[in-house]
């Protein structure tokens, strides 16, 4: 299986700036985002390419040689599942994404002596397996498919998976390391186009002694460094916030505080949220904002969740064109059925208490929604 590597055949040798963002989870939606705004900035060639380190929510992509058969289950099973489906511009075929894979994108610009896709495959793949092999697993390439691959008793099976995408030589999507994935999620899909070879995790393979995401994101992060040539330079570090998913208890059963931004502010429905100010904790905005935002006091709950987003310049000015991210941690805040609300006349124009579905419907982006699932399964709603 594989072939001879040699230092000549596994990425680039003359190093190129670039800057490293690792984030934890962001959804996939925000994933695409983040890839279109990072794309653009590096097009200019005197600024460094971009290498981003993340985890998705679970979700099943269709690339540009994907068909709907590839997928084996109805949409209604996958919505019970909490699974999403998206199409893409990348590559291959059905692949999935989800909690304790890492996704590397590295988006960068080959024009400049550089302009060599297939050495970029070959460095993503020597990457993995080096990762691979830190931690005691022999993995290596399989001819005419991308990706690396493990000989185990079922076969072979697929540890790591690649995907690009190339315009005008910027490069966008990357690949996707299984670490701890729910592996029974690849059974619904003919993964990347294989109905003869299965899917393998560090878990599958080393069982308790398999590294945590973070230690084997290290490791990766290392060796796709070394692999690229990349040169990586400081970063600004992403501004914090926290979302408060206001709630009440109605006659009908919780009802969901949503109030409408003012035009400058966006013009969107939705619950508390607020920037952290130097030296607070996540739980002090969350009472200061919803004090500001609603005169509102509450019983405040953390729903296990954080996501980070690209901040689209369009909404938040910003001195330069460097993109900016944010890292939201998520609450919910229980306030009184019968409490008065105040709103801040500079930041919302209106306000109405709803049912869950309907807070839903007019909620805009991924990780409200995604609170709000969360508090709709504390709640049995």
């Amino acid at each position: 299986m594989g072939y001879t590597r040699g230092m000549a055949e596994h990425g680039f040798s003359a190093p190129r700036p670039a800057q490293l963002r690792r984030f934890g989870r962001v959804f996939y939606p925000a994933g695409l985002r983040l890839q279109k705004a990072l794309s653009a900035y590096v097009a200019e060639g005197s600024r460094p390419d971009q290498l981003v380190i993340l985890e998705h929510d679970p979700v099943f992509t269709l690339g540009r040689n994907a068909t709907p058969a590839d997928i084996h289950v109805s949409d209604d099973f996958l919505a019970t599942q909490g699974v999403n489906v998206h199409r893409t511009d990348r590559g291959g075929e059905v692949t999935y994404h989800g909690p304790g894979q890492i996704v590397a994108y590295p988006i960068c610009n080959l024009r400049g002596g550089r302009e060599d896709v297939g050495r970029l495959v070959r460095g993503l793949e020597e990457a993995m397996i080096r990762t691979a092999g830190e931690f005691g697993v022999v993995a290596d390439r399989l001819k005419g498919a991308p990706g690396i691959w493990v000989e185990t008793p079922r076969g072979l099976e697929k540890l790591g998976a690649i995907g690009l995408h190339l315009s005008r030589w910027i490069t966008t999507h990357g690949i996707a390391f299984n670490v701890r994935p729910n592996l029974a999620h690849f059974r619904w899909i003919t993964p990347c186009g294989f109905t003869d070879k299965g899917v393998c995790s560090l878990e599958s393979l080393l069982g308790e002694a398999a590294p945590s995401w973070e230690a084997a994101a290290d490791r990766l992060q290392a060796h796709l460094t070394d692999c690229l040539a990349l040169d990586l330079r400081p970063t600004r570090a992403p501004s914090r916030s926290v979302s408060a998913l206001t709630w009440r208890r109605g006659p009908g059963g919780p009802q969901i505080l949503m109030m409408l931004r003012v035009p400058a502010h966006g013009l969107w429905w939705q619950s508390v949220t607020g920037m952290m100010e130097p030296g607070e904790t996540p739980e002090e905005t969350a009472h200061r904002e919803l004090m500001e935002e609603t005169g509102l006091t509450g019983t405040l709950v953390p729903l296990g969740l954080s996501h980070s987003f690209w901040v689209d310049p369009a909404i938040v000015h910003f001195p330069d064109d460097e993109p900016r991210f944010n890292t939201e941690t998520c609450f919910a805040m229980e306030v009184a059925a019968d409490a008065t609300v105040r709103l801040e006349p500079a930041e919302h124009s209106e306000y109405k208490w709803c049912g869950i579905d309907e807070a839903l419907a007019l909620m805009k982006w991924e990780g409200s929604k995604a609170a709000l699932a969360l508090l709709r399964t504390r709640l049995g709603a």
